[in-house]
């Protein structure tokens, strides 16, 4: 019995070292699973501070940018990085939620003194769905952030900031994964003083020769900018909704296409997102035909009537 006890183990020994994980960096095929499992496994909670931003990465955990390219969109980095040539990415964690199937993610990118951490989530089926920036490095030493995933599966950002005459004030939001492939915005607290902004927007100053092209408000930070798309059946748009007490604010940039006569669409290959904008005499309907909850948050919609 003894002997066989140890047959089993040596035969298991053998299978594991023939079993050779795959290196992520060389030139060879890879697949989705071999790119997420070259991630370091954490167990939760798993938080990252202005701190962490600060530390040298591994070489060990250094990924090529090629790589990260074969796997991720771009647009994910190009807020910060609009050009992932000369990034440095290094892999932070993994962590896989075994009730619902998703995998969690943990990327950090730097080119510079520009640094975030981002968090990427892979359904059941490891098919890339969402992605937010967790922490961004600042020279600011009055503010504070860190970002991370708790035991419960709940994103949690927080911003803790220091004025002049030396009070305290944080801002913490909330957010979970939904089957929409969306994180979604549940909660946010925050004792920060209430600041009157003034709503930029960046399509005002374009061409609006088209009979639509116009703004169309219900006030000042309640409105939808529509401008010429530069060829028929396609016009520019920009909306914005903010309403003060009720924890709604959100805002939305890009192209609407033609559907029907005086009925637009926005619709990108990259975003859950669905718009439609119908034109009647001087006001625009607009509706959310598929739930937009990455550019608003949770609490409202973009749905609403607007006059020009």
């Amino acid at each position: 019995m003894q002997r066989l006890t140890i047959c089993a183990l040596l035969l298991v020994l053998i299978v594991s070292c023939g079993k050779k994980s795959k290196d992520i960096n060389a030139d060879e095929a890879i697949e989705t699973s071999d790119f997420i499992e070259s991630f370091p496994l954490r167990e939760l909670p798993i938080i990252f501070q202005q701190k962490d931003l600060k530390k040298i990465d591994s070489d060990s955990f250094f990924i090529k940018n090629t790589v990260v390219s074969t796997f991720l969109p771009d647009s994910i980095f190009k807020a910060t990085f609009p050009r992932t040539k000369d990034v440095r990415f290094y892999r932070k964690g993994r962590f896989k939620a075994e009730e619902s199937g998703e995998t969690y993610l943990f990327l950090s990118a730097e080119k510079k003194d520009k640094k975030n951490i981002y968090l990427l989530c892979f359904d059941a089926n490891n098919t890339f769905k969402a992605s937010m920036i967790l922490v961004e490095k600042n020279s600011n030493p009055g503010v504070l952030t860190e970002g991370g995933i708790d035991k419960r599966l709940t994103v949690i950002k927080t911003r803790n900031t220091q004025s002049r005459d030396g009070k305290a004030y944080y801002n913490k939001s909330a957010f979970v994964y939904n089957t929409e492939g969306l994180f979604t915005l549940i909660l946010t607290e925050s004792n920060e003083p209430v600041e009157e902004k003034t709503v930029f927007n960046p399509i005002d100053t374009l061409s609006r020769k088209d009979p639509l092209s116009g703004d169309y408000k219900q006030d000042k930070k309640n409105f939808v900018s529509i401008r010429d798309g530069g060829k028929a059946g396609k016009l520019l748009f920009f909306i914005n909704i903010e309403k003060p007490g009720n924890g709604c604010d959100g805002s939305l940039r890009g192209d609407m296409v033609q559907v029907k006569p005086r009925v637009y669409h926005y619709n990108k290959a990259d975003d859950h997102c669905l718009l439609e904008f119908s034109f009647s005499g001087k006001t625009v309907q607009v509706r959310e035909l598929e739930a937009c909850g990455n550019h608003r948050s949770v609490r409202c919609s973009f749905d609403g009537r607007f006059r020009k």
